[in-house]
């Protein structure tokens, strides 16, 4: 059993394992810190396995962009709606939260993609598609996060 042990966490969305907090169980939600998504933790054999809270549902993809702009310290422009509605349409079309800028529909480009989670915001100040942006660069006033 391995409640109450410190173990990985496997989060099936940008395939990032990262450890736990002690005391977690069963049931529990988290966040990955490396891509946003809220999981509820699921035991497996010797590590938890993130399950997608809220899967494929208009609220996963909102608290998952907002979760990870939280944690990099990142703001929207003033397309974040517009951007949020073509995540919805890749959704709809394709079955998963793919960059509506990106023609590839592979886990790698599941928003937040992986060139955003490795740097591409810290280099460029945005993410491909414009959504995320370092504050300093930014065209319009950034929105600020909640």
């Amino acid at each position: 059993m391995i409640c109450g042990e410190s173990k990985r966490v496997y989060c099936p969305v940008c395939g990032a394992r990262f450890p736990s907090q002690t005391g977690r169980g069963e049931g529990d939600e988290v966040v990955c810190p490396v891509c946003g998504q809220r999981l509820v933790l699921r035991a497996g054999a010797d590590a938890w396995q993130g399950e997608r809270k809220d899967e494929l549902s208009d609220r996963e993809i909102a608290d998952r962009i907002e979760e990870f702009a939280r944690l990099r310290g990142y703001f929207f422009n003033d397309m974040k709606e517009e951007i949020l509605a073509g995540l919805l349409g890749k959704r709809r079309r394709f079955g998963d939260f793919y960059c509506p800028c990106r023609m590839l529909h592979t886990p790698e480009y599941q928003c937040p993609c992986r060139p955003t989670r490795t740097g591409d915001v810290e280099d460029q100040g945005r993410c491909h598609c414009g959504l995320f942006w370092k504050e300093d660069q930014a065209p319009t006033p950034p929105i600020p996060r909640p």
